[in-house]
């Protein structure tokens, strides 16, 4: 009798503290909920900065492509200068007129010519070479000076004329 006794209130007594012991192992959850949401929170503003920005992004790079493709419409429709065909010319390299002291530059598709101590840039031919026959100027080919550089930049470094 004595041994169910201490049986019954050994089962008393864990009856009546499980409550206690499985609450205990709860608690203090709520901060880490609270963590989880903040944190969620942070990854939403986190990923609507970065959709925008790449919203941004790609905003810039369709205009960019699209001023790319009509300069290259552009170039494509004027082609070589007319003067090209009887000098043999073929657009790789930087032309200089020498009696006109100017460049013909087909990287930027325009003349680059010496005009009140400055250089100056035209797409058109300049009004000074308006009435000069093109095809039959005494030209040089510069094939020191890369496409990509501005030959004005190398007029000092070399003897042109």
């Amino acid at each position: 009798m004595r041994k169910m006794i201490y049986f019954a209130l050994a089962i008393g007594g864990l009856v009546l503290m499980a409550p206690q012991q499985s609450s205990a192992q709860y608690r203090g959850h709520e901060r880490e909920w609270k963590q989880d949401k903040e944190r969620r929170k942070y990854e939403e503003k986190r990923d609507k900065e970065y959709r925008k920005y790449l919203e941004k992004r790609e905003k810039e790079d369709r205009k960019y492509h699209k001023e790319v493709a009509k300069s290259y419409r552009k170039g494509y429709r004027h082609g070589a200068p007319a003067w090209a065909s009887a000098h043999r010319y073929d657009s790789r390299h930087h032309v200089y007129f020498r009696d006109y002291k100017t460049f013909y530059d087909p990287y930027r598709g325009g003349y680059v010519y010496m005009r009140n101590g400055r250089w100056n840039f035209s797409s058109n031919v300049p009004s000074f070479m308006l009435n000069v026959n093109l095809g039959a100027a005494n030209i040089r080919i510069v094939k020191d000076v890369a496409i990509s550089r501005h030959p004005e930049d190398f007029y000092n470094d070399y003897r042109w004329d």
